[in-house]
């Protein structure tokens, strides 16, 4: 054989070989399957406080599953299982576990039994927990609960709330707690808008000796506490000082700073809402704005006072209405939690690196704009990952500016990380408190 002859027929099938492999390896990586990530399933370590995951009264199932950038826990307890999205839902669900216990032991006795027999024959009707099944102790969450870094799904108005708010504004009844419809899986909260005879007094008074939330979407306990104010109210019940110290709940002492802890425990909420009402008016945001807002009844009078509250620390910051036009159509609890913590973030960079001169909405994610043209969006998830969503976001026109700063409240992938400093955003993570 003539070597030589061949020579050239080889090289040519070498370079196609190498050639052919090369292209075989750039399509594979062009793949949306190598270029985006999968939600992850991940310990529970790594997306939450170990103290929440385990303890006397529960278990968090292992691992978690990551969904729309949340984390979705299971909470295994001695009164049932509790399904929840995110952390800032796992600490207010794992914290109220030791109320639960208190008020189900205080209902055992025989002082109460009593009590709760008396107000039953009270000439009064009793505002009680809007909870579908007060009985069940499994607390869905709702399916397709989206993206918050994506544009649909978080807040959309249904025509019955947009009815109900034409009519108020026309000066009839104002909407009903729930106008807006709940995500599938969800129970709408009830807005307690008044205080009939102070059983929502009664109501607060227990709430502020077992340090929760009186307007808890909690299934179990929402019930508990129905029965407890009826039985004060009407039944003569002293709230027992025999219960003994309940650990300062974790979303308590977050997510509402002492200020905003005492006015919800003491204060009615028409007053809470006339003093909201008040503050928003002082930042400039008046009108149908203010009303949307303190009738969406996803926001509750401790959520509604928290923002507000949030909203006062950032000063003269301009753009606040955008925050509330925002929150006044938000659509479940986790999503008003998330947006509450948001701007908790923003508040936390205005004080601490850098004053903010304005505030923008994206979607559901504020943005705050520093007077250098920093701009510098919160993102209270539990972990990122990169997919289509994350990649569309990071080039979103309202994070456009000289220099970009991205806070996220829990962790992100590397890639993740990679990825959003290769688009031009400074990440910090970690940031949850």
């Amino acid at each position: 054989m003539n070597t030589k002859r061949h020579a050239p027929i080889t090289a040519v099938l070498t370079w196609l070989f190498a050639a052919g492999t090369a292209f075989v390896a750039a399509a594979t990586s062009a793949q949306p399957s190598n270029r985006f990530e999968s939600p992850p399933v991940l310990a529970g370590s790594e997306l939450a406080p170990v103290a929440l995951l385990k303890g006397p009264l529960h278990t968090v199932v292992e691992p978690v599953k990551v969904d729309g950038y949340f984390g979705r826990f299971v909470i295994e307890s001695k009164v049932g299982k509790f399904s929840v999205v995110g952390e800032r839902m796992l600490a207010v669900r794992v914290n109220e576990l030791s109320a639960i216990e208190a008020l189900q032991n205080v209902q055992q006795s025989q002082s109460f039994q009593d009590a709760l027999v008396k107000s039953a024959t009270a000439p009064i009707q009793f505002v009680q927990s809007a909870v579908t099944d007060p009985a069940k102790t499994v607390e869905n969450v709702a399916e397709g609960l989206g993206s918050v870094l994506g544009r649909v799904g978080f807040i959309a108005k249904t025509g019955m709330q947009t009815v109900a708010d034409a009519a108020a504004d026309r000066g009839s009844a104002p909407a009903k707690p729930g106008a807006a419809s709940a995500p599938a899986g969800e129970s709408t909260p009830t807005a307690f808008k008044g205080d009939p005879f102070g059983y929502n007094k009664a109501r607060r008074e227990w709430a502020k000796k077992l340090n929760i939330d009186p307007y808890t979407s909690n299934p179990v306990l929402r019930p508990l506490l129905d029965k407890a104010a009826a039985a004060t109210f009407a039944g003569s019940f002293v709230v027992d000082t025999a219960l003994g110290a309940v650990s300062m709940p974790v979303n308590l002492a977050i997510e509402m700073d002492a200020s905003v802890r005492d006015d919800v425990w003491n204060q009615p909420a028409l007053d809470l809402a006339k003093s909201n009402e008040a503050k928003l008016l002082a930042m400039g945001v008046a009108g149908r704005t203010t009303r949307d807002f303190l009738r969406n009844s996803w926001f509750t009078p401790s959520l509604q006072t928290a923002l507000v509250s949030a909203l006062s620390r950032l000063g003269n910051v301009g753009g606040g209405e955008s925050v509330i036009q925002v929150a006044s159509q938000v659509q479940g609890e986790a999503r008003a939690r998330f947006l509450l913590e948001s701007v908790q973030m923003l508040g936390r960079y205005h004080e601490k690196e850098g004053p903010l001169s304005k505030l923008v909405m994206s979607n559901l994610i504020p943005v705050g704009i520093t007077g250098d043209g920093t701009v510098v969006a919160a993102v209270a998830i539990d972990y990122a990952y990169w997919d289509k969503t994350a990649a569309e976001f990071a080039h979103r026109k309202e994070l456009v500016g000289k220099r970009r700063v991205l806070l996220l409240a829990g962790n992100a992938s590397n890639k993740a990380k990679q990825e959003f400093e290769k688009a031009g955003l400074t990440v910090r993570s970690g940031l949850r408190v």
